[in-house]
């Protein structure tokens, strides 16, 4: 696609700033006992379970109207058009009216983006969807406009390959468009404002912008790339240790751990705190002159955080746990209790996503199920 048929605005305010004393209480308790209900996110159209197992949510960080949820599964009753036996990136919509409060989230129409050429199926896997998406003045939403994947499906565009690559389309549908980084791609994440991609691949580390694809680090071993608002900063796992890195090419190691999610920064400037797993447990690293980090509490899954940093959510067995501690004031929210959990039969949590301001959370579970948890409106 064109640069310029998806250039947003540069976006001027994200969440996570400096709460007034009033603001942060009404912040961390929950918005009434019991508020947190879910609902069956990935589901086939006539509503029901689909017959593969979905993994790999993520939310759209547009404020607290987080229009979209992204999602990966094996089903072949979710969409037409699909190959038995693989990974396809599915797109859900919410529906309804959405409100600047975070009211509970009606699900909309399910699409496939991982659709070959001409409508076939894609002959290959895709997975590891991210989606833009920010939070602009007065807390307005701001996008989404692109979601990113990986695919080795040679048919998603002319003259594909089937090594695996990263690709982005717009959520509106249209064409897929393939980013060419040198290697085998393990991971991608696109800006808030939809100007940035990073990729990371089996040569290094990538920035793309629309054009072609600047190599920021070069090696092995790279992975689970996430960046901020504007694509400025990313943090990226290697060789089971955490790191940031700048557009420019500076770097700053975070520490022990994998599959680093990073939140959307401070005034959409830099990335304030990172989560990740390390050793069964899920962490927040502070990011300043020196690097702060503490246990949330123990995981079975990547942990999540969200665009503020005030919030983790995290898988622990067969329920999903948010954890709220407020990054500049410290202080710790009431949310102890399980935000969500997998129905009889459906086995552990195995991925999770918090919103913009954790009034929702996606999760998977291991024998097929992908819910959607109300944790209430603030």
């Amino acid at each position: 696609m064109r640069r310029s048929s998806w250039k947003l605005p540069r976006p001027t305010v994200r969440s996570g700033l400096l709460l007034a004393p009033a603001l942060a209480a009404a912040a961390l308790a929950p918005a009434s006992a019991g508020a947190a209900t879910q609902q069956l996110l990935g589901r086939t159209s006539g509503g029901g379970l689909p017959n593969g197992v979905a993994s790999e949510p993520d939310i759209s960080r547009d404020s607290r109207i987080n229009r979209y949820v992204a999602y990966t599964s094996t089903a072949t009753n979710i969409a037409s058009g699909v190959q038995a036996g693989r990974r396809n990136v599915y797109l859900v919509r919410r529906t309804g009216t959405a409100t600047r409060q975070g009211n509970p989230w009606q699900v909309g129409p399910t699409t496939l983006v991982s659709r070959g050429l001409g409508g076939a199926p894609a002959n290959g896997d895709s997975w590891g969807a991210r989606l833009s998406g920010f939070t602009g003045r007065a807390d307005a939403p701001g996008g989404p406009r692109l979601v990113a994947f990986l695919s080795d499906a040679s048919n998603l565009v002319r003259g594909g390959t089937s090594t695996a690559s990263a690709y982005v389309r717009k959520v509106s549908g249209g064409r897929i468009t393939r980013i060419s980084a040198p290697g085998t791609a393990t991971g991608v994440d696109v800006s808030g404002d939809s100007k940035v991609v990073w990729v990371t691949t089996t040569e290094g580390l990538y920035r793309w912008t629309g054009k072609k694809a600047k190599r920021i680090k070069r090696g092995s071993g790279f992975g689970s790339p996430s960046t901020n608002a504007i694509g400025n900063q990313v943090v990226y796992e290697r060789k089971g240790t955490v790191y940031l890195a700048t557009s420019k090419g500076g770097s700053k190691r975070i520490g022990r751990g994998t599959r680093p999610d990073a939140d959307d920064g401070s005034n959409a400037k830099k990335i304030r705190a990172v989560a990740f797993t390390r050793g069964g447990g899920a962490y927040r690293a502070i990011l300043g002159r020196r690097v702060r980090t503490e246990r949330f509490g123990s995981t079975s899954t990547p942990a999540a955080i969200n665009a503020g940093a005030s919030a983790i959510a995290f898988g622990q067995g067969g329920d999903v746990r948010l954890q709220v501690k407020v990054l500049d004031s410290g202080k710790a929210g009431g949310y102890a209790r399980p935000q969500g959990s997998c129905p009889s039969g459906q086995g552990a949590v195995t991925g999770v996503a918090v919103s913009t301001r954790y009034n929702y959370l996606a999760f998977a579970c291991a024998r097929g199920g992908l819910y959607l948890s109300y944790v209430g409106g603030k």
